[in-house]
């Protein structure tokens, strides 16, 4: 097993279909984001919700068959984290795949401070009504530019209205919102983002580990309006 990317997918694969339950994305719905990766061959990738590792085996073997060199997994809870590192490690990827702890908006600024750029992919996958607010503040510290493909898992079964209407918003719509947020924003740590990113957004159905009906929605940026 050590060393194969394959078979340590397929002891977690196995775990949680006789052991107890796993919130990975799975072999169908990780294959729309695999094949992407194989399509445009991204450099870099950035993960927001890593949990266990599974995606970012998935994921991280993929990047690096394409030549890919650097994924960034994000992850809060410590024991996921550990976890995470030990399957990361066993499968031969921890010098491809790198698993940060820590709250991930934290964990965004910190990146940005220590001069990381814009992400080829940016792939999230945590607390569902946390999506809109993650992909804006990506936006505000430049991790998302033209030509970055954004994906974000779980858009069917659990879905966020929010972030579907914003990838596909005219930049118009979006700089009319923006100005009356922005006139209207109190405490908290709530993102705005750049409303003049423009997007083509597709939703990829797939079943989820379960066998239910799910989705990948995936965004590319295509350019930004004056």
């Amino acid at each position: 097993m050590k060393g194969s990317p394959e078979a340590v997918l397929a002891a977690i694969d196995e775990f949680g279909c006789t052991k107890d339950f796993l919130m990975n994305v799975g072999r169908e719905k990780g294959g729309v984001v695999t094949n992407i990766i194989a399509q445009e061959k991204p450099r870099t990738f950035l993960e927001v919700g890593g949990y266990v590792g599974f995606s970012a085996i998935l994921f991280g073997n993929e990047l690096r068959k394409s030549g890919g060199q650097r994924y960034l997994s994000l992850e809060l809870n410590p024991t996921f984290v550990s976890v995470a590192r030990e399957l990361i490690a066993l499968a031969g990827l921890d010098q491809t795949v790198e698993i940060i702890e820590g709250p991930c908006r934290e964990s965004l600024r910190k990146l940005q401070q220590q001069g990381v750029g814009a992400f080829d992919v940016v792939f999230i996958d945590h607390a569902k009504v946390l999506y809109l607010n993650e992909l804006k503040l990506c936006e505000e510290l430049g991790f998302v530019k033209p030509g970055t493909t954004v994906m974000a898992d779980d858009m069917v079964r659990q879905g966020n209205a929010e972030y579907s209407a914003y990838v596909r918003d005219p930049p118009v719509l979006k700089k009319q919102r923006y100005e009356k947020e922005k006139a209207n924003q109190g405490e908290g740590d709530v993102s705005l983002g750049n409303p003049t990113l423009i997007y083509e957004t597709s939703m990829f159905h797939g079943l989820d580990p379960c066998g239910t009906e799910d989705g990948v929605e995936v965004s590319w940026c295509r350019g930004a309006s004056d």
